[in-house]
């Protein structure tokens, strides 16, 4: 037990959202590992693998339409995640990957730049809590989910985005499009400030720390 370890993937193509993993790590009742494939190498992501009680991925600049090496190499270690029950995040990109990476559908949700701001997300039907919740959270993104894959349900819900989140139907597999797991280094580099920063942070890191619990619970 004490051996494994939850998997950071941080699909970061420049700067490693560092910050971000030590506030996952601090946080986490278990080991964690962090992991960089697109700027150093998905190497670690095999070795670690076997030994992985959940893993998490994070956010990236890239698209999951993108044909790289290390989304084929991230892409494989979901894979034997899935195949081995073990409970999964996704948080932005890595929240679309998992619905391309399950047959749904990811597209541009609007067609100008990025947006980035604070927006209060309604969460449904998602046993990481215990009853329905509604709170501001971080985002930026272009890209979403554009349909929900089978086999999950939609689990969270905006004004501005309808697939706000999903949830397996029987496997501990979640996503969110906010980034639920924002520092402030993350947040002031895209340009929010720090009050939009310190309202969003309560509502994130209860959902965060619901992931973690449940990731315990589940390895017990």
């Amino acid at each position: 037990m004490n051996s494994q370890s939850i998997m950071v993937i941080d699909p970061a193509l420049e700067i490693p959202e560092i910050e971000s993993y030590n506030g996952i790590a601090v946080r986490s009742p278990v080991n964690t590992s962090y992991h960089l494939p697109a700027i150093h190498s998905s190497k670690t992501m095999e070795n670690q693998i076997e030994n992985a009680c959940g893993v998490i991925l994070m956010g990236s600049a890239a698209s999951v339409h993108d044909s790289l090496d290390w989304i084929n190499d991230t892409r494989a270690i979901i894979q034997k995640a899935v195949d081995k029950k073990i409970p999964i995040l996704g948080i932005c990109f890595g929240h679309q990957f998992l619905a391309h990476f399950f047959s749904g559908t990811v597209d541009y949700l609007w067609d100008t730049v990025k947006k980035r701001g604070v927006r209060k997300v309604q969460i449904l039907k998602n046993n990481l809590l215990n009853n329905d919740q509604e709170g501001d959270l971080i985002y930026s993104h272009q890209e979403g989910v554009t349909s929900c894959p089978p086999d999950f349900d939609i689990s969270a819900r905006s004004s501005m985005v309808e697939i706000e989140a999903i949830i397996h139907k029987s496997l501990p597999i979640w996503g969110f499009q906010p980034h639920i797991e924002a520092s402030k280094t993350f947040t002031t580099r895209i340009g929010i400030n720090g009050d939009d920063f310190k309202k969003a942070k309560p509502f994130s890191v209860l959902l965060l720390e619901a992931f973690l619990k449940k990731n315990k619970d589940l390895i017990i």
